[in-house]
């Protein structure tokens, strides 16, 4: 018997079509489909309203109610955002992304100083539109580049479209030719220049970006840049996750290309909420990540040797198949238990039955990020609080104590959550290794269930975690 869980799961703020006020701009109907099918519920506002100053019409159409929404769509000046979210909250909900936290990622101010090491070098000089800085204040500015190259913009955008009129100057240090491009850009910005004048360093990429959708710090989507969505570069994230981590924001982008010499840089940090897709991608793993963190359910879990990642339906659709779903499996490829387990979370999903946290995670060795196995529960908490979890470890993964970690980490979480009174699990009598598994991690013997030897958690156990897993629970 499984009770009703209330879970508070987020509202997504789309924009309405302008000719057809009722429905969702036709530019954003595929992520309001995304967003349904990720069991959350949409709302409608009014672009032109918001942008005239109209902020009560413009949200107009969101339902009064408590709980945390997420807006996806045109970008919007921080101070518009600003303005949205005091509409909003005078509704009852709250954005996700605060104002501040919209800031720090739109402008690059905000966020240069945390990705300074893997980012162009930038300085910037702030200016009002219209008000063009003196030859001698764009020669100071330039002074740290020397003669080398640089690019103008502003603290959201270039104009990379007229590259060689208002975006880019050869030699930093000759003060004329800057001025011109400075001017022109200014000119072509007009009344939407944000923040002022930033010079940033140029440097040679290979042709391609790729975009990389980070939500509570995890990448889960990488996609082309939508200016070049035929073009897919894999990038490499192991120097730009820590910096993301380093941020703390909840939905942010990342612009990557591959330098000539090989190495990956981010070229822009965007809020995630209004970067574009690229044509043709699928919003699925994007709003099943926005819909598992609004609710406040994690991505990830670890701790010690071990991460679990949370295995969402499209991905979980994949491995259900026996595909890798983007993960780098000890073995190859999920194990039939593993696969098995994931065709559970995705049946669940074609039900409507998918709740956030209580699924499947993947279980992966915290230094090198390969995937040994899985870890989950059979399901929600039942009317009685009661939780169970089960796990699987691929063979060449086996015997070093993973199982027993993961077990501790995932039980501890969930003996945590408030809907939670119990945390059991349950192996065949003479499954011994995967008994020693558990007593490590915390749990305690509990008799038997039907022909299963039942345990629940007690609290976190410090004994060793070594373990031999040849039988599974």
């Amino acid at each position: 018997m499984t009770r009703d869980i209330t879970v508070e799961r987020p509202l997504f703020l789309l924009p309405a079509d302008p000719l057809r006020p009722r429905r969702t701009d036709p530019q954003f109907a595929g992520e309001a489909a995304a967003a349904r099918a990720a069991g959350a519920a949409v709302a409608l506002v009014g672009l032109e309203e918001l942008l005239a100053g109209d902020t009560e019409a413009a949200v107009a159409r969101v339902p009064h109610g408590a709980g945390p929404a997420w807006y996806r769509g045109w970008m919007l000046s921080a101070g518009r955002y600003a303005e949205l979210a005091a509409a909003l909250a005078e509704r009852g909900r709250t954005l996700v992304t605060s104002p501040a936290a919209y800031r720090t990622a739109h402008e690059l101010p905000g966020w240069y100083g945390t990705f300074r090491a893997v980012t162009p070098a930038g300085h910037w000089l702030p200016c009002r539109p219209g008000r063009v800085p003196s030859a001698a204040a764009l020669a100071r500015l330039a002074a740290p580049f020397g003669g080398r190259p640089v690019v103008v913009k502003d603290w959201v955008k270039s104009r990379k479209h007229e590259w060689d009129e208002a975006a880019f100057v050869p030699d930093a240090s000759d003060t004329p030719q800057l001025a011109a491009v400075v001017g022109r850009f200014m000119a072509l910005q007009g009344e939407f220049l944000t923040g002022g004048v930033v010079l940033r360093a140029f440097e040679s990429f290979v042709a391609g970006e790729a975009r990389v959708w980070w939500v509570a710090g995890e990448p889960v989507l990488v996609g082309a840049h939508p200016d070049t969505p035929e073009l897919l570069p894999v990038p490499d994230l192991t120097s730009v996750a820590p910096a993301v981590a380093a941020l703390g924001l909840p939905f942010v982008t990342t612009d990557l290309a591959r330098r000539t010499d090989g190495g990956w840089r981010v070229v822009e940090v965007g809020d995630g909420q209004v970067s574009g897709l690229p044509a043709g991608a699928s919003a699925d793993p994007l709003f099943e990540a926005l819909v598992t963190a609004g609710a406040g359910f994690p991505l990830t879990l670890a701790a010690g040797r071990v991460t679990l990642r949370a295995l969402l339906p499209s991905a979980a659709a994949r491995v259900a198949d026996g595909g890798c779903a983007g993960f780098d499996w000890i073995d190859g490829g999920p194990s039939e238990a593993t696969s098995g387990g994931a065709g559970i979370v995705v049946a669940a999903a074609v039900a409507g039955r998918y709740l956030p946290g209580w699924g499947v995670f993947v279980l992966s060795d915290a230094a090198d990020g390969r995937a040994l196995g899985s870890i989950g529960f059979h399901g929600p908490p039942d009317a009685e609080g009661r939780v169970e979890i089960g796990y699987d470890l691929s063979p060449s993964a086996r015997g070093v104590g993973r199982a027993t970690d993961a077990a501790r980490l995932l039980a501890g979480w969930a003996a945590a959550r408030p809907e939670v009174r119990t945390v059991c699990a349950a192996t065949e009598p003479d499954n011994l290794p995967s008994q020693r598994v558990l007593e490590r991690a915390g749990f305690r013997p509990a008799g038997m269930r039907g022909e299963l030897r039942a345990f629940t958690y007690a609290g976190p156990a410090d004994g060793p975690s070594g373990d031999d897993l040849r039988q599974q629970p």
